[in-house]
């Protein structure tokens, strides 16, 4: 072999890989780096999704990285603020001297909690509904008003570990929204038009002529709980928003539909006696419950994502 083969043999053996030499130049290193760290990082996700939630290295990869334990329309939770909830909860569980529920139901609760109280929020949006921050304090005044805000901090502290901004942020702001979008609900004529439409179908079968007692027994059908014969009613308990129209009727008479804060209702007088110095009144209803906001909740969370990572679905 001729020396110049050689030494073309040699050269060609001793240059380095393309991915070599990309791999010394800056924007080579910086590529490696990233992929290393990819690795690890799907390296710890998987461990972190295998083990318990409560498990100590899940609580310390938890505390450094934002890992998602559920999330709701692309808004997600973190593991350690799922993790503040389940210790907060178990905190109050020992402080009162009762035994915690097993830690699958607690965190089925906890997740059950946080995925409601995200898809309030974003349906407050959607209603256009902003936290009344007065009605928070108020109600945070409310709270403390039997033992004043120094024990209350203090019994705060011992039960949850939380501060009073925390309790505010965590708790009375969650109620409080929730109690704001419960009204919107309820008025809200879109969200009610099917109930109102189911009242307004029993009213023209009650016009109609037909027995209000069955007319009523139809429509209660498609709710739990729901009486159609009051029997008979003190006028004096007999609520302020549906008194008047009541107590005016005649024997056999019916009310027009009045609408109620949670529904619609029609009335029939079957009897009025008077006992003593009290007035009776011997009542039929035909009552359509308003969509709660509980029911929109429900509704809501199957139209998005919902994903819970930490819990089993």
């Amino acid at each position: 072999m001729s020396d110049d083969t050689h030494l073309a043999e040699s050269s060609v053996t001793e240059q380095p890989s393309v991915f070599k030499s990309f791999a010394r130049t800056t924007k080579g290193k910086l590529l490696v780096v990233i992929v290393i760290v990819l690795v690890l990082l799907g390296l710890l996700t998987g461990q972190v999704y295998a083990r318990p939630v409560t498990d100590p290295f899940v609580r310390v990869m938890a505390s450094i990285l934002p890992f998602p334990a559920l999330s709701v329309d692309g808004k997600s939770v973190t593991i350690h603020a799922f993790l503040s909830e389940y210790d907060a909860l178990n905190s109050y569980f020992k402080d009162v001297g009762q035994e915690a529920p097993p830690p699958e139901q607690l965190e089925t609760a906890i997740s059950d909690t946080l995925v409601n109280k995200i898809a309030i929020g974003q349906l407050a949006r959607q209603f256009e509904v902003a936290l009344d921050e007065e009605r928070v304090e108020q109600y945070y005044q409310d709270v403390i008003s039997q033992d004043g805000e120094e024990v209350f901090a203090q019994n705060l502290e011992e039960s949850f570990g939380w501060s009073t901004d925390e309790f505010k942020e965590r708790i009375v702001e969650s109620i409080v929204l929730a109690l704001q979008m419960t009204d919107a609900v309820l008025i809200d004529t879109q969200t009610q038009k099917p109930r109102r439409e189911l009242i307004e179908a029993a009213s023209v079968r009650v016009l109609a002529g037909e027995d209000f007692s069955t007319i009523a027994k139809d429509v209660h059908a498609e709710f739990d709980g729901i009486e159609g014969d009051l029997g008979y009613v003190k006028t004096s308990v007999i609520p302020e928003t549906w008194a008047s129209q009541v107590t005016t009727l005649e024997e056999g008479q019916t009310t027009q539909i009045i609408d109620l804060p949670e529904g619609y209702a029609m009335f029939k007088l079957e009897e009025k006696i008077v006992a003593g110095e009290e007035t009776q009144l011997h009542l039929l209803s035909i009552t359509v419950p308003k969509i709660s906001l509980e029911e929109v909740v429900d509704e809501y969370l199957t139209t998005v994502k919902v994903k819970r990572y930490v819990t089993e679905e």
